[in-house]
């Protein structure tokens, strides 16, 4: 099989796994948030920041940095596993004996159950992160979708059981738990012809890590950066505040961060493998940066358009607080992948450095939204996350500009089609929606069908590449599923 045909089943089978595993999820968190109450929601928000972090130290950026080797030996995938599983013990252990700190933080006592809990993921995920990163080295994406959708299927049912049967906040931690051990166990038993040995070499740990430590502490910065706006609102608020704030917010990061996985763990494999070929790798990156931005910007401005009848006819009026806030985070959605994408190329041509440098001035740029957030509300402190996410933007593209000579108006000019598109087609859906006096199933039906009409239809008047590309994607699933 080809490069291409590669790159094009990665893409095709990984957004299978995508589509198919987030529309399961989004639909049993629909069920979740009719059943449970914001202040549930509020109480898994706060553990989850610290089970992230402890995470990131896990993979430790080894995962990149196995992708990116082109001659990984059996000791190479033994050492990092070893090296995983006692790692995650150990942060365990940590969060375990601290749960009573974290507790007393937020005034919430029932967090030291929950952080107990839930930090079991951490040593199931471990024992299988090799195979899953393997997997993604040769670019064996319908294996991980296949297994990737049995366990959010099992873990599903049982978070949905849990619920209805009254156990709040611990149908989604016990769930969570369940979907990562079914994984694990249909990652050990398809490892394919990976071969492992209970054999540590602490010298490729200190190889990897050379490279890998970089993009670890750039991936901390990330989570950092990411969850402490949830310990803000959790902290100065209230758990039903924060409930609202992270409903909104996993409801754009069901596009945004989906949009990005897809692209970031197809792309960097594909484009590790053609780093030495400049004119190639800059066609290639090109395609993929033309495509995200076609596909973040509609999907992500079209909740925008439909945020208050998609959150009534989805999870019910009690959770209608929500929709300025999911208004505002998707326009902080559509920057994300854009800036993954371009510091993923760094990383490619091995300048992880950079990637650090572009994190880290991401976090400095964030503290003013949180001073903005403290003093005047949430709303403020989106808009400062939106001001320092478009500051970042232009930031990493003179970086990547250095190591593929991708310029700022080359990216302007290839990313303008997505904008003219949506304002084309989407406008007119914003401005009809107070002249709709239906039920709000009603309205988010007509909303979607005219927006999907306007989409086809200006995408093929304008002749829309990367519309003509997904739309034969989508044809291959539908037609000839390999």
């Amino acid at each position: 099989m080809t490069l291409k045909s590669k790159t094009i089943s990665g893409f095709k089978w990984s957004i299978i796994d995508t589509a198919l595993r987030y529309f399961l999820a989004f639909f049993i968190s629909i069920i979740l948030a009719r059943i449970l109450s914001p202040s549930d929601y509020g109480l898994v928000g706060m553990s989850a920041i610290f089970i992230a972090i402890s995470r990131v130290f896990i993979d430790g950026g080894f995962s990149d940095a196995l992708i990116r080797k082109t001659n990984c030996t059996v000791d190479d995938y033994s050492s990092i596993l070893i090296f995983n599983i006692v790692l995650a013990f150990l942060l365990y252990l940590i969060l375990f004996l601290t749960s009573n700190l974290i507790s007393d933080f937020f005034n919430e006592p029932q967090l030291v159950d929950i952080i107990r809990v839930t930090g079991l993921g951490l040593i199931i995920g471990a024992s299988s992160s090799i195979h899953s990163i393997y997997l993604k080295k040769i670019l064996d994406f319908k294996l991980l979708a296949q297994i990737g959708f049995i366990g959010t299927i099992v873990s599903g049912l049982v978070s949905v059981i849990m619920a209805y049967w009254g156990y709040a906040f611990w149908s989604i931690i016990i769930s969570g738990l369940i979907q990562g051990i079914v994984t694990s166990i249909l990652l050990w038993l398809k490892r394919t012809n990976l071969e492992l040995k209970f054999k540590f070499k602490f010298k490729i740990i200190v190889e990897h890590f050379s490279f890998g430590s970089k993009i670890m502490f750039g991936s901390l910065i990330h989570v950092i950066y990411n969850n402490m706006y949830y310990a803000l609102v959790g902290k100065i608020f209230n758990t039903a505040v924060l409930g609202y704030y992270t409903r909104a917010d996993n409801f754009q990061k069901l596009f945004s961060d989906n949009i990005d996985t897809v692209v970031r763990q197809v792309t960097y494999p594909v484009l590790s493998q053609i780093q030495g070929d400049e004119n190639k790798l800059k066609s290639t990156y090109k395609t993929m940066l033309r495509t995200t931005s076609f596909l973040s910007f509609i999907l992500l401005m079209g909740l925008v358009v439909v945020a208050k009848s998609f959150i009534v006819t989805l999870i019910g009026v009690k959770w209608l607080p929500s929709v300025p806030y999911l208004q505002l985070l998707c326009f902080v959605g559509i920057f994300l992948p854009l800036i993954s994408i371009n510091s993923n190329i760094l990383n490619v041509k091995g300048r992880s450095d950079l990637t650090l440098k572009i994190v880290t001035l991401k976090v400095l740029l964030s503290i003013p939204s949180l001073v903005l957030g403290y003093y005047l509300g949430i709303y403020a402190m989106i808009i400062g996350i939106l001001i320092s996410l478009l500051i970042t933007y232009f930031i990493v593209i003179i970086f990547s500009n250095q190591v593929i000579k991708y310029s700022l108006k080359e990216q302007f000019l290839d990313i303008l089609p997505a904008v003219k598109l949506v304002l084309l087609a989407l406008s007119p859906i914003y401005f009809i929606e107070p002249f709709l006096n239906f039920s709000s199933f009603v309205v988010l039906s007509i909303q979607s069908m005219l927006s999907l009409i306007l989409i086809i239809f200006w995408s093929e008047i304008l002749k829309n590449t990367e519309y003509f590309l997904i739309k034969n994607i989508i044809k291959s699933v539908i037609f000839k599923t390999k």
